[in-house]
């Protein structure tokens, strides 16, 4: 309600004379002042007004922010109060409910800004993790393929080499088949000599014999008429008559063979070497003549 005093105010000096000049300077400050008066008072409802509406706007805006706060799941409710005396009461306690809401909202808002930011420092460790496991990952690349060369080179180094070693295998087999080649042969002393194997050397000149001639072997030996062994596999000499005599002939030596019986230079049985090595190292020629 608008007071109604300075209407009054106005209204005095109409009503009294004025008699002097100090009576009107008087009149006239009262004047102005009661027209200043007015011109505020009539600012002063227009701010009201303003604030009235701002204040309406407020909670217009409070109420759509509330409307969209509420919906989140998880906030607390709004607090209702039966029977309230006024309708300030009833905004009051709304805004408090909203305020907390809110504040809750704000809550779980910096939890989850706070988790997206330790979720972004997370990936940002796995990023830089995962560029040095990249570059490890290039480094041992480049690695394999370096040891891949070297052991391509090498396989072909190896196959060389292994061709090579079978070249050599192949070589010293056949050396060793050469090596281990023998020959013998078994006959009477006329048949021997008459194929020219053995020939009868020394002695004396008796005019018509030559007395204590010796049987050695010829100096020129056809292969063809031994037989070949391999000293490898072959460790005893078969004779055709083990009840007759024999005798060696050639370089070997029968101290490095055993006999079933044994006279001397000549022996009865079959011929068994015991040390191949040290019986064909004199010869590889093996003459036997039977007696």
């Amino acid at each position: 309600m608008k007071r109604l005093w300075p209407a009054a105010v106005l209204a005095l000096p109409l009503a009294i004379a004025c008699t002097s000049a100090k009576d009107k300077a008087r009149a006239d400050s009262v004047q102005v002042l009661a027209t200043q008066q007015k011109e505020l008072m009539a600012k002063l409802e227009a701010q009201k007004d303003s604030l009235t509406k701002v204040v309406g706007d407020a909670d217009e805006f409070i109420s759509k922010v509330d409307s969209q706060v509420s919906r989140v799941k998880g906030l607390p409710k709004r607090k209702r109060k039966k029977n309230s005396e006024s309708g300030i009461e009833d905004q009051l306690q709304a805004r408090k409910d909203m305020l907390k809401r809110v504040s809750a909202l704000v809550q779980r808002a910096q939890e989850t800004a706070k988790q997206l930011a330790e979720a972004k420092q997370r990936e940002e460790d796995l990023k830089n993790e995962n560029d040095k496991l990249k570059s490890q990952v290039d480094a041992d690349a480049l690695r394999i393929a370096e040891l891949t060369s070297q052991i391509d080179q090498q396989a072909q180094t190896i196959a060389l080499m292994q061709a090579k070693v079978d070249t050599l295998d192949i070589t010293v087999n056949e050396l060793r088949a050469t090596q281990s080649k023998a020959f013998y042969v078994i006959g009477d002393e006329d048949a021997l000599i008459k194929k020219g194997i053995i020939v009868k050397e020394g002695g004396a000149n008796l005019l018509i014999a030559r007395v204590g001639r010796t049987l050695v072997p010829a100096r020129n030996l056809d292969r063809d008429l031994f037989t070949p062994i391999d000293t490898r596999e072959v460790h005893e000499i078969s004779v055709p008559d083990t009840a007759r005599r024999y005798q060696i002939v050639s370089r070997q030596s029968l101290d490095d063979a055993d006999v079933p019986q044994r006279d001397g230079p000549s022996f009865r049985g079959n011929l068994r070497i015991k040390d191949i090595d040290k019986f064909w190292a004199p010869s590889k020629y093996l003459i036997i003549v039977e007696r």
